[in-house]
């Protein structure tokens, strides 16, 4: 059993918590993550004690605590700058909405306790004092043959809580564990619970889904599940694409393509996104000969507007939202491998966003997870292009060349200098930057106000 390292806070609290007579065990994720030998983030015990003596028994003690859910029994302890979570042992009654008991009744036995927890990974508590592990469902050795189970009934478990099904892909996703049979089956009868999901909660738990190792499995095996959350994707699925350039169907084409990007939330829900609209704009075209080719006209704004939808039905920040759009609307543009198309394009990006030259780095990334889902025989030569094209953007970045106005060597008071005022100042400084990008302009003071003393600009 690997070791668990319990915090010398928490295990401080928790010892004067024994010392008036309750018992307290770190419970759920922290163990989980230890038996796994990975440093737990949070630290949570759950303890025999109620709210009140909690805080009565800590009262001398140079910790804080704060009721943050005293109707489930939940204190936060702060203490040397850690912030801890203690809930008493309770029993939950009915889950009449699918996503929170009705009423929570404390009890005094931590196995009472557990029985109550979603899968046996995380019904596990870790006893200080005897330095032994209480699992009475075989969680540990279910992490150490990595796989995900219900603790008791399945379907039972995802009806008192439907959030549990995609908490129960997060840990296949994330961890790169396999779903028992049971509780796959229970998960994939039950998905349509997940409307009772806020919007928020299902968006939280999508990006770090998304962000697991194990996300090609997850996203082939359980994209019903997905399709309940984000309808705007099952068009796609077993939907052909034959032409040339592709050796998928639409949907596996997804798949290959969120697997083989950064695991960025913003990059993976882009490339979750970026053919979406393939099929609402899908045409056949048969030649003389009977081939056949398949186009997908405009399918990249199609994409768009559909990533939009759901971005704001899951109330998507604006900043990740406006990203995402971007990205899947010109996944399709093409930017050749030139300086003057790169500073052109990064131009256009910072005038978009605050941060354009990071847009133009992830738009090549998505680009790049493309065209690795495509033909195996156009792979090569388009990757190639785009890292050039990657490529000639580092050095223009690094050799701080100019491609927007903010790196531009005269501003609009250099404009005003020479006699210009008003809409004319904007005008001629836009007129140097293009000039200057497409190396018609050297980007140096002198030059510039020398061209624009010898040039007559005519101001509409």
């Amino acid at each position: 059993m690997a070791r668990i390292d319990v915090p010398k806070p928490l295990r401080e609290v928790i010892n004067i918590l024994e010392d008036h007579g309750y018992s307290a065990y770190p419970v759920g994720g922290c163990v989980r993550d230890s038996l796994r030998g990975k440093s737990p983030k949070d630290w949570d015990a759950a303890v025999s004690a109620t709210p009140e003596q909690v805080s009565l028994a800590l009262k001398s003690h140079p910790s804080r605590v704060i009721g943050t859910g005293l109707a489930h029994g939940t204190v936060t302890v702060i203490y040397q700058d850690e912030i801890y979570e203690l809930t008493t042992f309770r029993t939950d009654g009915e889950y009449s909405d699918n996503r929170r008991p009705d009423t929570v009744e404390f009890i005094s036995s931590i196995y009472g306790d557990l029985a109550r927890r979603d899968f046996t990974v995380n019904a596990i508590a870790y006893d200080c004092k005897n330095d032994k592990i209480i699992d009475p469902f075989h969680g540990a050795a279910d992490i150490e043959r990595g796989i995900i189970r219900c603790v008791g009934e399945a379907g039972k478990r995802f009806e008192e809580d439907s959030l549990r099904i995609l908490r129960g892909l997060r840990f296949c996703s994330v961890l790169g564990f396999d779903i028992e049979k049971e509780t796959s089956d229970a998960m994939l009868s039950h998905a349509e619970l997940l409307k009772n999901v806020s919007y928020e909660r299902i968006y939280s738990e999508l990006k770090m889904i998304l962000c697991g190792k194990n996300i090609e499995f997850v996203l082939r095996r359980y994209c019903d599940i997905f399709a309940e959350v984000l309808p705007e994707i099952k068009p796609m699925f077993d939907f052909p694409q034959i032409n040339p350039y592709h050796c998928y169907d639409v949907w596996e084409h997804t798949v290959h393509a969120v697997a083989n990007i950064e695991a960025d939330p913003v990059l993976r829900m882009t490339a979750l996104f970026h053919d979406s609209g393939k099929p609402s704009v899908h045409t056949r075209e048969v030649s003389e000969n009977g081939s056949i080719t398949d186009h997908f006209y405009n399918h990249g704004a199609v994409s768009a507007n559909l990533a939009l939808t759901a971005l704001d039905r899951l109330k998507a920040d604006n900043a990740s939202k406006d990203a995402v759009v971007y990205l899947v609307k010109h996944h399709g543009d093409v930017t050749a491998p030139t300086r003057k198309s790169v500073k052109r394009r990064l131009n256009k990006l910072c005038l978009e966003f605050p941060d354009g030259r990071k847009i133009f780095e992830m738009l090549i990334k998505v680009k790049l997870a493309d065209v690795s889902a495509q033909a195996e025989n156009v792979r090569a030569s388009r990757a190639a292009e785009l890292n050039m094209t990657l490529k000639i953007a580092d050095e223009i970045i690094t050799e701080n060349e100019c491609f927007s106005l903010k790196n531009l060597a005269v501003n609009g008071y250099d404009i005003m200098s020479v006699g210009y005022s008003g809409k004319a100042v904007g005008k001629i400084l836009q007129n140097v930057l293009d000039m200057v990008i497409s190396d018609r302009l050297q980007n140096n003071k002198d030059e510039i106000i020398k061209y624009i003393k010898s040039n007559s600009f005519i101001i509409e």
